[in-house]
């Protein structure tokens, strides 16, 4: 009993550091919030945060590693349904990012950080490479964890350009998943069918509806107030 109640009190106080810290990284900006605005926020002493986390970033590693395991949950549950094509797959978990950051900003700005400071960033990178390896494997037999390691350092560049711009009316949200989907899979050197398939794929999900409940249950998780 003991061990499940340290697990339980833990996981507490994770909650309470993590909600304060998103919360703040929204309102200031990352580099703005310092642990003595964490501790205020979430009644947790300073001493005891930095017991738990050694630095800002580990807590923004945490955070974006959570949004990215909901946006594979909730992708995933629509686009098995339609293949099993893990290229397929891969390719709608990436364009419900974009939907997801286009639909809230402050989702963007917190992707943003994640994509862009450097050890957050290399957490991203290895998660993405596993990803591609998996998916794009069968593909090319002939390439090592190393050499998807590489290419996806492109690949992850051209997923935060995306997301960095905002959509407007010339440049709509479906023009840019399409730009995006047909990038991705040029740097795998994928044939125009497959791409034209992705296209087609992309084209049967309600993006917009599947990234609304996933951003809700990311910050409804959190109990966090976002900015639409």
């Amino acid at each position: 009993m003991a061990n499940i109640r340290s697990k339980m009190a833990t996981a507490e106080l994770h909650r309470k550091i993590l909600t304060a810290s998103t919360a703040l990284f929204i309102q200031k900006g990352f580099e703005r919030t310092t642990f003595t605005d964490i501790a205020k926020l979430s009644g947790v002493l300073k001493s005891k945060i930095l017991y738990e986390f050694s630095s800002k970033e580990e807590i923004l590693g945490l955070l974006v590693t959570g949004f990215l395991d909901g946006v594979t949950s909730a992708s995933d549950a629509v686009s098995k349904k339609l293949t099993d094509d893990r290229a397929l797959i891969f390719i709608a978990n990436e364009v419900l990012q974009l939907y997801m950051a286009e639909m809230n900003e402050d989702m963007r700005n917190l992707y943003l950080a994640g994509y862009s400071m450097p050890k957050t960033s290399e957490e991203v990178l290895k998660r993405r490479t596993n990803i591609m390896y998996e998916a794009f494997s069968e593909t090319f037999p002939t390439f090592e964890i190393k050499d998807f390691y590489e290419t996806e350092i492109a690949s992850m560049g051209i997923m935060r350009a995306y997301m960095t711009v905002p959509c407007d009316m010339y440049f709509t949200i479906e023009g840019k998943a399409k730009r995006l989907v047909t990038m991705l899979l040029r740097i795998y050197k994928a044939e125009d069918e497959k791409i034209t398939e992705a296209l087609e794929f992309i084209g049967k999900i309600d993006f917009e509806a599947v990234a609304k409940k996933a951003v809700e249950s990311v910050f409804n998780e959190l109990e966090i107030k976002t900015n639409k």
